[in-house]
Order: structure tokens, then sequence, then C-alpha cells
């Protein structure tokens, strides 16, 4: 398998912001489809501030992506809900720790709810594997 993740030159840049604008992937085996992952621990517990929420969303998507054989490199795409889309820059900083130059292809967008009343955060993934 091979992922390409592309930065086109004829739209704008959108290394400052993490994410690819587009990947392409060659000869994919599997595809792994990850529902939506939040701030809950894996004792089921809702982590308390922001930042934590959007590293155990992260950390979620990394442990069922190693379960499934893979590494967060094989992420392709993520889709992040914030209650606030001021904490967009929170949000891209902790994308950046975890993929490095690995970037996804990426939709962020801003809710007024989530499932849960505390949440602040949720990211569903797409990976090749």
């Amino acid at each position: 398998m091979q992922i390409e993740r592309l930065k086109p030159t004829n739209v704008w840049d959108s290394t400052p912001y993490k994410f690819s604008q587009a990947i392409r992937v060659r000869q994919c085996q599997d595809l792994l489809f990850i529902a939506g992952q939040t701030g809950m621990d894996d004792k089921g517990q809702i982590v308390q501030g922001l930042e934590a929420q959007i590293r155990q969303c992260f950390e979620n998507i990394r442990r069922v992506v190693s379960g499934a054989g893979g590494s967060m490199v094989n992420v392709i795409k993520i889709t992040g809900y914030l209650r606030d889309v001021g904490a967009l820059e929170t949000y891209t900083k902790i994308v950046a720790e975890f993929f490095g130059d690995n970037l996804p292809a990426a939709t962020v967008v801003q809710v007024t709810a989530l499932a849960l009343e505390p949440l602040l955060v949720e990211v569903d993934a797409v990976a090749v594997l």
C-alpha cells in the first residue's frame, strides 16, 4: 500500500492548519472506519478540560488503529467536532503532535452539542491498513 499526502499548488496551503488537502491511497487492502472518539478514557470517565479531551480523542484513535494493526501514519481522514471553534488553535497543535508530517485530510466544524453534556470535542477517522 502507498499513501501519498498531496499539496496541490493550485489551492491554498493547508500546512499551517495541520491537515493535507488530499490523500491518495494506492493498493489499499483494508479500510478502517473509526467511530467518533471523545474525551472518554478507557474506564469510561470523561477527562476534564479542553486540551485533555482533545488529547484523549486522538489517544483513543491511536489505540483503535493500533489494535487493528496500524499506526497514526495509516490515518488518512479526520473530522473534528468542536463545541467552540475558538479551540481550533489548541486542536491543531495536538493534531500536529499526534501526526507529525503525516497529516491526514481533515475537516473541523463547530457543533452546538455532543452526545453527553460535558464533552467538548469529538473526532472520527478513516485509516487504511
